[in-house]
């Protein structure tokens, strides 16, 4: 995928074709990582629907074009390069919208396409639920396995699947994907920073977690769906069994395997819940040794993910593991 900056599909000063927005919709923040032109241009169009929206450029280097550009339409933006990986650009993001008075923010991944009534459907649910603390986003439709990943209440010992109505404006639930979620200004006061020590994956596990000791209510909603792709899933037969691998790199292995067993021994006494996605890693394990490529140097970056969080060593792998990075990396 091209990460050249042009502006073939962008117009040189912003054109706003929509109504401007309401001062109760959301604010935005998007989190970009080596954007495509595509993903410029979409976020450059997405600005004509939030009074106010804000990019992290989470990339590791600068680009003073891409900075210009998107300024030139309206867009905030702000020079992260990963640091506290995507916990790190949330924070930063978050912080400074808030501090401008922002009452919620909806966090969004570059690739996050959110449908044409999102932002009037956030505005409604935001002003539903009113000066308080919460977090609310939409149903996830997962590109890769073609289905919508199921919306889970617990009460930190038991789960159920939340049975989804259509016809209602809100449901309540216990965990949300972090991009197309809202997330109000008392939750952020209550719940506080993502945890920047997990860098990435289960980052929202985390905060959702948190919300749960906290009390702190998550909301989804049932009409609102936003497509995201999670893994490179492949379908597999084993005799009669319908299998799915995930297909994550080795270094995504250990930030998974790492901060999975990190919540549990965070959150495990409390909210015995949080030792689920360790039973994941567990599965995962399989899903690797059968059917997926790599197996070596994946299952290596599972088993030093647990080493890692049993002796608290936690941040980026390069920090945390520099050998390893290198040969993940290929450095």
């Amino acid at each position: 995928m091209s990460t050249e900056l042009t502006t073939e599909h962008v117009d040189p000063q912003p054109q706003i074709v929509v109504p401007p927005p309401s001062t109760d919709t959301p604010a935005a923040l998007v989190v970009l990582y080596r954007p495509s032109d595509d993903d410029v241009a979409h976020l450059i169009r997405l600005r004509a629907h939030t009074p106010r929206l804000l990019a992290i450029d989470n990339s590791p280097e600068n680009n003073p074009e891409r900075e210009r550009l998107l300024v030139a339409h309206g867009v905030g933006y702000l020079f992260n390069g990963n640091l506290g990986g995507i916990a790190g650009a949330f924070n930063l993001g978050l912080s400074r919208l808030f501090a401008d008075g922002a009452a919620a923010v909806v966090l969004f991944d570059q690739d996050s396409r959110a449908s044409a009534d999102y932002f009037p459907a956030m505005r409604d649910a935001c002003a539903a639920l009113g000066d308080t603390a919460f977090v609310v986003g939409p149903r996830i439709f997962d590109e890769g396995a073609r289905r919508f990943l199921p919306e889970i209440v617990s009460n930190g010992f038991t789960i159920r699947r939340v049975k989804i109505d259509a016809s209602a404006a809100l449901q309540r639930c216990s965990f949300l994907l972090s991009s197309g979620s809202v997330v109000s200004r008392q939750a952020f006061a209550r719940l506080g920073t993502f945890s920047e020590a997990l860098f990435i994956d289960h980052v929202d596990t985390e905060y959702a977690l948190r919300a749960l000791a906290r009390g702190v209510p998550f909301y989804v909603v049932p009409r609102l769906v936003l497509s995201h792709q999670i893994g490179n899933k492949r379908e597999h037969r084993l005799g009669f069994l319908h299998m799915t691998s995930m297909n994550h790199p080795a270094f995504r292995r250990y930030y998974i395997a790492r901060n999975g067993m990190h919540l549990a021994l965070l959150y495990g006494l409390g909210l015995p819940l949080a030792i689920t996605p360790n039973l994941i890693t567990l599965w995962q394990v399989v899903q690797i040794a059968l059917f997926e490529r790599d197996k070596r140097a994946k299952l290596l970056g599972i088993g030093c993910g647990i080493v890692d969080a049993l002796r608290g060593r936690l941040g980026s792998i390069e920090l945390a593991r520099p050998q390893l990075a290198a040969r993940f990396f290929g450095r």
